[in-house]
């Protein structure tokens, strides 16, 4: 008898929910992870009395009948959504775009969010209105009709008496959308050769959480991406390590067993079917055998690292290819004085530095800041700051990053100057985070982020699947469900979790 029903491979948000909710359901799961502790890329790194968020800062899937509201209640802990719990809160503006003439608030209530656009695009403001009107009703189509395949929708809220008419038409609306650009539903028409001011606006919007520009990205994910700030976008005191936290504590609440600094070595294959898991905690190697076992880990690591005996390929690139060029970050790690952060900033910025260039690589950088209300983050009048951008694996290959760090972390310092004047005389402490150092925090083989090639099949239309060519291993995280979103990754969990209790 195999020794546990379910093994998960590494600890990362997908992981975590998959373990916990499987424990919760009565099987026996066995969490490995190779970290000393549990989170992935949602962890922290603590310098000089300041902690900044490793990976993800950004969060959303907590509203009504989202991912998170769902998991919560599963568990029965919905209260730490509550307002006296003041553990997760929304955050208003969610989002700040930052082009070299303009300067937008993006605020959950479009009328506020309106009222930005009159100020900085007056003459563009009636398009731009019926723009995000029309965008938002095909986000609400989507959200409501398609409820699981959404991502971040969990129920399906149409009446049950309009249920099947209104799913038919809107998926056939949808499917008709799929290959239009969303920049087709603003009244100046096609893209023309010379990229507007406007173009670039709806492009960051894109980018800040797809890594994807308007002409890259299908209509119906456009909408839905578009939709996150309305829906509304949320901080967590402790950042993405505290929510990490909250899914090991239910997991082991419920009876799991969960081993850290343990190294999955290989994946024990017979007959084309994963059967156990040979790990090496300190000095002893051990095979475990598993009924089914989820790997919280990139494809190209399983393929290349974890499945040693195979006399021809399993396929895996077949997933792969359904991803774009990988991305590598490079962060620059601030503790400032809270007096130079501008208000209304809110906590998260995205800036275009030169309209010169593209928007992409380093000419667009992403600027986290910690809320002024979690004091975990901060000395008090402090607050931390993780500036980042993101460039193609090929092109960061061809820097020395041990000679180059500290000069690139002073020119991102030099651009934050635009963003928040005379940061550099408020500066108590600066730290860089380079491609090396995120390989070696996020364990992968090299490819830190992986961005989607085909976003028009993300709603069920030939998704990404999260079984793989091994019969019995299941993927989850941000390779097995199109974004690089925490939600995503929550809901790939949530679908491997379900699978596998179907098939007991």
């Amino acid at each position: 008898m195999p020794d546990y029903d379910v093994i998960v491979i590494g600890s990362g948000i997908g992981g975590l929910t998959s373990a916990s909710l499987l424990q919760k359901r009565g099987l026996r799961v066995l969490l490995l992870e190779r970290n000393p502790t549990a989170g992935g890329l949602c962890n922290m790194i603590s310098k000089n009395g300041y902690r900044f968020d490793t990976g993800t800062s950004l969060f959303w899937g907590f509203g009504d009948g989202e991912v998170f509201h769902w998991l919560f209640h599963e568990f029965n802990i919905q209260n730490i959504l509550s307002e006296t719990e003041s553990l997760i809160r929304k955050i208003e503006p969610g989002l700040q775009i930052i082009l070299p003439n303009h300067r937008v608030n993006v605020y959950s209530e479009r009328e506020k969010f309106y009222d930005e656009i009159k100020r900085e695009f007056p003459s563009d403001l009636a398009n731009l209105m019926k723009f995000y009107q029309e965008s938002d009703r095909i986000e609400g189509d989507i959200f409501n009709i398609l409820g699981n395949r959404h991502p971040y929708s969990f129920k399906n809220h149409y009446q049950k008496n309009n249920k099947g008419l209104k799913r038919l038409y809107t998926l056939l609306s949808i499917l008709l959308k799929k290959n239009r650009n969303i920049f087709q539903l603003y009244n100046r028409g096609s893209r023309t050769d010379s990229t507007s001011e406007i173009e670039i606006f709806i492009d960051l919007q894109l980018i800040f959480f797809l890594h994807k520009r308007t002409i890259q990205t299908s209509l119906p994910l456009s909408s839905v991406i578009l939709g996150i700030p309305q829906r509304g976008i949320y901080g967590i005191k402790g950042g993405a390590a505290a929510l990490a936290h909250i899914l090991e504590r239910e997991f082991i609440k419920y009876g799991g067993k969960g081993v850290y600094d343990s190294t999955v070595e290989e994946i024990i294959i017979k007959k084309r079917r994963a059967c156990s898991v040979r790990v090496r905690t300190k000095n002893s190697v051990s095979d475990i055998g598993g009924k089914w076992i989820i790997a919280d880990t990139p494809v190209s690591n399983i393929e290349e690292n974890l499945i040693k005996k195979k006399k021809k390929r399993l396929q895996f690139s077949k997933i792969d290819k359904k991803m774009g060029p990988a991305l590598v970050p490079f962060s620059v790690l601030l503790g400032v004085d809270e007096k130079v952060i501008p208000e209304p900033m809110g906590e998260h910025a995205i800036m275009l530095r030169d309209y010169e260039y593209l928007p992409e690589g380093d000419n667009v950088i992403f600027v986290s800041v910690s809320p002024s209300w979690d004091k975990s983050r901060a000395p008090d009048g402090k607050r931390s700051i993780t500036a980042t951008y993101f460039i193609p694996e090929d092109k960061s290959s061809k820097i020395n990053w041990e000679m180059e760090k500290d000069k690139k972390k002073e020119e991102m310092i030099l651009f934050l100057e635009q963003l928040m004047p005379f940061i550099s005389d408020f500066i108590d402490c600066a730290y860089t985070l380079t491609p090396e150092d995120y390989q070696h925090i996020s364990l992968r083989n090299n490819r830190i982020i992986r961005p989607f090639n085909n976003y028009s099949n993300i709603y069920g239309f030939n998704g990404l699947p999260f079984n793989t060519p091994l019969k019995k291993l299941l993927i989850v995280g941000d390779n097995a469900f199109p974004g690089t979103g925490i939600a995503h990754t929550a809901k790939s969990g949530i679908r491997a979790a379900e699978y596998i209790l179907k098939k007991y």
